[in-house]
């Protein structure tokens, strides 16, 4: 709202054409969340403006509306107080002014130590070196050239640390779809480079020292290694929380880092929980540049990370009042989110409706994420959709479509997902009831499951086997 009226002020203190039109374009457009052009033609010509170049007069509000955003958000971040120094130091050494540019670019150096921007730091002492040249002689310019090399040597360590963490969160996320083996041999040759022989904190700027650790807890992850993994992680915080302008201005990574910590944490006590959930919340309140973006995400992981808790402790009663409330406020909020977070949260809901034997929500959940969504989206989750699917056609008793489904899922996944202990089981028992649902007792049949089950050791402990286990002991009752 402040930016929309801080247009409106911008619009009416400068000069574009004939502006009434724009901020009526303007009007129309923020008070119609869907409008064509012909409906946007007819409003503009009941208004007694012109309906031709439409689509230029749209073009130039965008410009009008971008130079307001930028006047409105001059200072807001460190990164671009540097980027208007360098403006105005730009234009005022084509003045001549070279001492007036070089009290900015002192101004500027300062701000630069504190947001740690390498790039932008190389700019002011590129046009250092230009002012010193004209205004202080050769050598004083020589003198700047000389720090010039420094800063390319810390930008080739970023961008080294950088690959080698793109490279290990690959690998991470690729465990159960390429070799063990080789991911193992990857992770080694990344941990055994001379960057990883220092300490984290050592290297030069914060995002060196973030990707530092983060690599070290994806390798931990990998491993299974939940408390040296937590212990990663919790030195990413600590760099984040030592830097606090890099903190504030780079929230959405923060709240990412965090939302890991908390994952691990869900299966804690109580206490320790929530208050990581609790602090995570806590966090937009120091905000102010981008804080609506960082609301959505810390909303979206703050309580698929609850309602998984609740789910692992077996409290469906409280995990139903928490699914009423994110629908709800989805309901009342227009969020702009990755398709990722919305097939976690409809998945949680599908599962918590399920085991409240109400199938035809459960099962419009299922057919909200195979429907709207794509397996490349989020992939191990909208495989297991599908795996609900099945039970809950099982649970309507549409064998014929169960038997369907699960050829159609055995030709689609088979090559690429690995079914746990537990799913195997339970596929295989549906499917053989299916083929003959009248020839077994399908309570006998689940207990004989459970107990395999029981016996059987190293299970994984996810979301989705504790809502298989519940299923099959609520078929057992």
């Amino acid at each position: 709202m402040n930016e929309k009226r801080y247009f409106k002020i911008f619009i009416n203190k400068n000069i574009f054409g004939s502006q009434n039109k724009y901020l009526l374009l303007f009007d129309i457009i923020n008070s119609n969340d869907n409008i064509d052009e012909n409906t946007l033609k007819k409003y503009v010509k009941e208004q007694g403006y012109s309906d031709k170049n439409i689509s230029y007069d749209i073009n130039y509000l965008n410009k009008i509306i971008l130079r307001s955003l930028n006047e409105f958000h001059y200072d807001k971040t460190i990164s671009l107080k540097l980027q208007n120094h360098i403006k105005s130091v730009e234009i005022l050494f084509y003045k001549g002014l070279y001492d007036e540019c070089l009290k900015i670019i002192r101004k500027a150096k300062k701000l630069s130590i504190k947001n740690e921007n390498e790039v932008l730091m190389l700019e002011l002492l590129n046009w250092e070196k230009k002012c010193m040249g004209y205004s202080k002689g050769f050598y004083g310019a020589m003198s700047v050239n000389a720090k010039i090399d420094s800063y390319f040597n810390y930008i080739k360590e970023n961008r080294e640390i950088t690959d080698l963490y793109y490279h290990s969160y690959f690998l991470k996320n690729n465990v159960g779809k390429m070799s063990y083996d080789k991911i193992i041999e990857d992770f080694n040759i990344i941990i055994g480079n001379p960057l990883f022989k220092k300490s984290g904190f050592e290297l030069h700027s914060v995002q060196s020292r973030i990707f530092y650790f983060l690599t070290i807890a994806n390798y931990f992850n990998v491993l299974n290694d939940k408390n040296r993994e937590t212990i990663n992680l919790e030195k990413t915080i600590e760099v984040f929380d030592q830097n606090p302008f890099y903190k504030e201005e780079n929230p959405l990574d923060y709240i990412s880092v965090y939302t890991r910590i908390i994952d691990i944490y869900k299966k804690s006590d109580d206490t320790t929980f929530h208050n990581k959930i609790d602090a995570l919340r806590s966090f937009e309140n120091i905000l102010d540049f981008q804080k609506s973006v960082a609301k959505e995400r810390i909303f979206f992981h703050t309580h698929h990370s609850e309602l998984e808790f609740l789910i692992y402790n077996n409290n469906f009663e409280e995990a139903t009042k928490i699914k009423l409330l994110v629908i709800k406020t989805l309901k009342e909020n227009k969020y702009n989110i990755e398709p990722y977070y919305y097939i976690g949260l409809y998945y949680q809901f599908a599962c918590i409706q399920l085991i409240n034997e109400n199938l035809s929500q459960s099962l419009k959940y299922v057919n909200l994420i195979l429907n709207e969504f794509k397996l490349e989206d989020r992939p191990k989750s909208f495989i297991k959709t599908e795996i609900l699917n099945l039970i809950i056609h099982f649970e309507l008793k549409n064998y014929k479509l169960v038997l369907h489904n699960y050829n159609a899922f055995n030709k689609r996944y088979k090559k690429v997902f690995k079914l746990n202990y537990i799913e195997k089981k339970l596929i295989q028992l549906i499917v053989q009831i299916s083929e003959s649902p009248y020839s077994k007792n399908s309570t006998i049949e689940f207990r004989n499951i459970l107990k395999k089950i029981e016996k059987k050791e190293d299970l994984e402990e996810n979301i989705s086997n504790k809502i298989y286990l519940k299923y099959i002991n609520q078929k057992t009752s």
